[in-house]
Parts: C-alpha cells; structure tokens; sequence
C-alpha cells in the first residue's frame, strides 16, 4: 500500500499500487519509491485521464498532470510475494482450490466474523473466476499479480 498525499486535501491517501486505484501515471511513478522518498512526477494524458478528463472538468481533457509526491509509508497487501508464499503451501508456485480453501478457512476464523456455511464454497468460486485466467484450476504468480518472480 503506497500513502501520498494532496495539498488541496491536506491529508494523506491509501491506496493498493499496481491494481488500477490510481492513475497508471501513478502506479508507474511510484512504483520503486521508498519511505520518505519525495518525487515530483508528470504524467502525460495517455497515463492520465485521457481525452475524456475526469470530474466534470475539474481534470479537463488531454490534461499533463504534474504531481508532488512523498512516500510516507509502504505495508504488505494481501497480493504480495509473502501473502503467495504463505498460501502456496507446497511450494510449487500456484495456488490450488484445496490451497486456497484452507487460507479461507484460516483467514474466516480469525476474523471470526459469522457467516453463512455456503458463504466459503462462494468466496472460493469467486477468486477462482476472478483470478484463474487461463482456466487451469491453479493460480498462478503471475494471475495472483506478484510480479517479484525472482522472490518467489
């Protein structure tokens, strides 16, 4: 998770880099920068908001955007390289149903959240259709997007 903040708002933002919450200018931008790290960035309309522009011509459109950034914090999402690792539990570099049916099961009781009992067999349907792009009942690195192939 990359925090950076904005003058007009005057407060930090959290957000998940390399999964489309930011401009991708932004994910681009940041993406090698560490803590206390501060950058001024430009980012061309093609990695911007484009020709459409954004918030009712608030961003107009073809817009350059310049950015003044500083990095204050970076925390491990649920998609990194650890969280594959801890998941992959036999170490071959793809996630298997039983594989990810167990974290579920881990993860539902230690939030210890009340559920329905269907409530897992849906979650687990629903990271399989989300994320097994080429439909070979595995997840693999690249589908679960940890690009750090050399870490895993």
């Amino acid at each position: 998770f990359f925090n950076s903040r904005t003058q007009d708002e005057g407060h930090p933002k959290w957000f998940v880099l390399g999964v489309g919450q930011v401009i991708k200018g932004l994910d681009i931008a940041m993406m090698d920068m560490c803590p206390g790290e501060k950058r001024k960035v430009t980012i061309p309309p093609s990695l911007a908001y484009g020709q459409q522009g954004y918030a009712q011509g608030k961003i107009p459109p073809n817009a350059t955007l310049i950015f003044e950034i500083e990095l204050y914090a970076v925390n491990k999402g649920p998609r990194s390289v650890e969280a594959f690792n801890q998941i992959d539990k036999d170490g071959d570099k793809k996630l298997s149903e039983l594989e990810i049916s167990q974290y579920l099961k881990e993860e539902f009781a230690r939030d210890g959240k009340k559920r329905h009992p269907s409530a897992h067999d849906e979650i687990l349907a629903d990271i399989f259709k989300k994320n097994d792009h080429d439909g070979d009942g595995f997840i693999s690195a690249k589908e679960y997007n940890v690009y750090q192939h050399d870490e895993l």
